[in-house]
């Protein structure tokens, strides 16, 4: 299966698509609605347009991780990740969302996975870019939509500041530059829900969305899945220095950069007014994107097999929760 994604053709991307839905056939056949979660204003406004239809609440998170996929691959090539064109960073994240159960219930947060990916995109670009400053303030813009919908996100910000400072200089101007993009998504946002008479929900949504030791229960098949992603972030720890052998300047600083994003993910998880297994997918996008590299630096054999054992994984997982 690996042989289709071991290709420098962009338009191997599309079948992200298909493999997400793949993923999800346990849920679409068994016929168990996914659990829709409520928080800030603006995943609540979302949560009510698509609660009550099983289809929307079945397709949509698999469609928007394949989107996200897509989105990483881009990212990856645009900005020289890799010496060769792969489409492993979109299969990895696609794969790693499908090993947790809770990951497969629409959460509108999961939009927030491709404005993440949008936001390393505008870091990337400042690198020699005629126009960095677009660059940080669109990165800052991405990010401050992913904190509509989950305030946590607001914790990526320092690491999107040692982001302007491996790629460029970081001081108060181009700091400044990437906090008014993040400040003008949420100025607009608060304008809609204000014009809606919905501030007293934004405001609420978006301080409630921090918090400490408030864990939700998490059944013993998130914590497997959550288990297997614990092993992925450690593996990619641990390649930091190998993934940047031989590579280019530009592309050992975007390197560098993810990496940063992947080690403050964590926070962004577990910092929520109330966490759970879901809340875990912050992780998949700088996770996805370097594990994904380095499963492409490995041997064929080797690298299909670590494929299939996770695949097999995902899917066990998905079906046996469902008959819990």
């Amino acid at each position: 299966m690996l042989s289709l994604f071991r290709t420098n053709q962009s338009f191997a991307s599309l079948l992200l698509f298909g493999y997400a839905l793949l993923l999800q056939l346990p849920v679409l056949l068994l016929g168990t609605p996914p659990v829709v979660e409520e928080g800030t204003y603006f995943s609540e406004l979302i949560t009510r347009l698509v609660a009550g239809n099983f289809w929307l609440t079945a397709l949509l998170p698999p469609l928007l991780l394949a989107l996200a996929g897509i989105v990483a691959n881009n990212i990856s090539d645009r900005f020289r990740f890799s010496r060769t064109t792969t489409q492993f960073p979109g299969l990895v994240l696609v794969l790693l969302w499908g090993v947790v159960p809770a990951f497969h219930a629409f959460t509108p947060a999961a939009l927030g996975h491709t404005f993440l990916l949008l936001a390393m995109g505008g870091i990337g670009s400042t690198y020699k870019g005629r126009s960095p400053e677009v660059g940080r303030f669109n990165a800052g813009w991405w990010l401050g939509l992913a904190a509509l919908l989950q305030p946590t996100y607001l914790l990526f910000l320092p690491a999107f500041i040692v982001g302007i400072s491996i790629l460029g200089t970081a001081n108060l101007r181009t700091i400044f530059q990437l906090l008014v993009g993040t400040f003008i998504a949420f100025f607009l946002g608060g304008t809609v829900a204000y014009l809606s008479g919905g501030w007293p929900a934004f405001a609420n949504g978006e301080l409630a969305g921090f918090g400490f030791g408030n864990f939700a229960p998490a059944s013993r098949y998130d914590l497997i899945g959550l288990g297997i992603l614990a092993l992925g972030l450690l593996v990619a720890l641990l390649s930091g220095t190998g993934s940047r052998a031989l590579l280019s300047i530009e592309g050992a600083k975007n390197n560098a950069f993810a990496f940063w994003v992947l080690l403050f993910s964590p926070l962004v998880g577990l910092l929520g007014g109330v966490v759970d297994a879901a809340d875990a997918q912050a992780v998949l996008p700088p996770l996805g994107i370097l594990l994904g590299l380095w499963l492409a630096r490995r041997p064929e054999a080797r690298a299909e097999f670590f494929h299939l054992l996770v695949f097999a994984a995902a899917l066990t997982l998905t079906v046996v929760s469902l008959y819990r």
